[in-house]
């Protein structure tokens, strides 16, 4: 082969190379977050109760415990979407909304993610273990939690409950999804805030 095609031949190789990299070109992943209540949802807020509680743990299935939004196909089958993920931790995420939320609801701002890096001298604390926290496009989320309220002066709990809300989806993209979400943490919230007001003093 003398230069001049073998130049040609160089020039073509490259040309192919760089059609077939431009045209898989992987598409960019797309992030979302959970939202707290707006403020037409707490302008009526519960009795306040200004002690300071704790939230936390909370704890996920391992199935759910990753970056990439898990969505439900049927009763026993998950999809796993590797460009649509949460903005961070679902955990933390769910830990901060529902302090924001209960911060609304009970008008205080004495409400912790637990365990916190601060001392926190706690009269109440929430721990959530979380069971299912999916859902399927154009149908709805649900989410199954039992929670559990505890009076950190004493060893028996005060209340063990379960809890199983699910919120419709009426689009059947991600952006729906996740507001789904974050109607079914609202309305744990809101379960929360009103056994709160019950037992506290």
């Amino acid at each position: 082969m003398n230069l001049q095609a073998y130049s040609r031949w160089v020039g073509l190789l490259a040309f192919c190379v760089l059609t077939i990299s431009g045209c898989g070109t992987t598409p960019s992943a797309k992030f979302y977050t959970l939202s707290p209540l707006n403020a037409a949802q707490t302008e009526n807020p519960a009795r306040p109760v200004d002690l300071p509680i704790g939230i936390g743990p909370v704890s996920f299935p391992e199935f759910l415990d990753r970056p990439q939004i898990v969505a439900r196909t049927s009763s026993n089958q998950l999809e796993v979407d590797e460009f649509h993920r949460w903005g961070g931790s679902l955990q933390e995420d769910f830990s901060r909304v529902l302090v924001q939320n209960l911060s609304a609801l009970l008008d205080t701002n004495r409400v912790h993610v637990y365990p916190s890096q601060e001392q926190l001298d706690l009269s109440y604390r929430v721990a959530i273990d979380v069971q299912q926290f999916d859902g399927r496009f154009g149908e709805g989320v649900t989410l199954n939690a039992v929670w559990t309220l505890l009076d950190e002066q004493k060893i028996e709990p005060l209340l063990v409950k379960r809890f199983q809300f699910t919120a419709p989806t009426p689009a059947s993209d991600y952006e729906a999804l996740v507001a789904a979400h974050s109607e079914a943490l609202a309305a744990l919230s809101q379960d929360i805030a009103a056994e709160m007001v019950r037992f506290a003093p």
